[in-house]
């Protein structure tokens, strides 16, 4: 005898299998927690954590609840991100050099003479093609994003080149010896300092330069190591500039091109208060590179890159992407025709 299950038994088992599928579903659609340790030198409440929250936000929609843990010492969250602390985090290049050399090569000096040379850069990072070169060992580069350019603080506002900087004193953090080998290379004294300290011994005269992006001239009140006769050479020393990385193991598909996406298409509004800080120092203090000297500070800054790529400590691939976009954008450059170009 067949047996044959009445409509009610049917109707039952298809909503039993409905609930189950929906149930799978909600499953699928629940967003992956990940801790993230964000750096916030300005504080909670400031402008850099509205930017966490935003990005806290966008990842929703990539399939991420993103925990924020606020910390303002980027040594920590570099150390916190590689014991596994947090899942993904943000830091300077500087730090992020750690994780991943290409895109630590990102600050090499004088490599991006504008903001327009940066997000030319950035924009080829965020190709999908790029993202081989994103991940490294258990991390990935998940985005970059702009910082603002460091300029150099003098308390001397007749520095026109880099070769007027000799026999002056700077303080360097102890956590970066490239820089007090760049210190050293372009003739001046390095003074030991901390974050903490470095711009308190500019205030107080006991070092003559120091250098930052514009944001720091309000926030640290650099007007007093500047006065009275100081000045802001106008011309980046390098591009500051902000990554985030992660323990790729941890991204669900397709995290991390969305997140290096995000970065590109949101490189403007990032922009508008590194430049609204550029454009709330007095005019007067801003001191023009001396033309008869650029094809000069062209060639020392090379000589410094090149010298870091040599050390090991710069990535030859980054230097040369970074020499492209360089020429592309003035072919008329000496190092374009160079045969020995990065």
């Amino acid at each position: 005898m067949t047996f044959k299950p009445s409509k009610q038994s049917l109707l039952r088992g298809m909503a039993s299998g409905g609930l189950l599928l929906m149930h799978s579903l909600l499953q699928a659609a629940e967003p992956v927690p990940l801790t993230m340790c964000g750096f916030m030198m300005m504080g909670e409440g400031g402008p850099e954590h509205q930017m966490l929250l935003d990005y806290q936000t966008a990842a929703l929609n990539w399939g991420v609840k993103v925990e924020l843990k606020p910390y303002s010492n980027e040594n920590i969250v570099a150390e916190e991100l590689k014991s596994g602390v947090c899942d993904l985090a943000n830091m300077s290049s500087l730090q992020a050099r750690k994780f991943n050399k290409f895109t630590g090569t990102l600050d090499a000096p004088a490599s991006m003479p504008t903001y327009d040379h940066l997000h030319t850069v950035l924009q080829t990072l965020a190709k999908p093609s790029a993202a081989k070169y994103m991940r490294n060992g258990e991390f990935e580069v998940i985005g970059v994003q702009p910082a603002g350019a460091v300029y150099i603080f003098s308390n001397d506002n007749r520095v026109r080149s880099l070769s007027d900087l000799s026999g002056k004193r700077m303080g360097v953090m102890d956590s970066m010896p490239e820089m007090r080998q760049l210190v050293v290379d372009l003739g001046m004294t390095p003074v030991s300092s901390t974050l903490t300290n470095l711009f308190q011994k500019f205030n107080n005269k006991a070092i003559d330069i120091t250098g930052g992006p514009a944001i720091l001239y309000e926030m640290m009140e650099l007007h007093k190591g500047l006065e009275p006769n100081g000045g802001i050479l106008n011309e980046p020393i390098l591009q500051g500039n902000s990554q985030y990385i992660a323990r790729w193991s941890r991204l669900p598909e397709g995290f991390a091109q969305h997140s290096r996406e995000y970065f590109i298409r949101n490189f403007n509004q990032s922009l508008e208060l590194i430049r609204a800080a550029e454009d709330n120092i007095p005019k007067d203090l801003w001191i023009p590179l001396a033309e008869d000297k650029r094809a000069e500070y062209n060639e020392q800054t090379r000589k410094l890159r090149l010298s870091f790529r040599d050390d090991n400590l710069y990535d030859a691939r980054m230097l040369t992407l970074l020499r492209k976009v360089r020429c592309k954008k003035d072919p008329t450059r000496a190092e374009c025709t160079d045969p020995n170009a990065e």
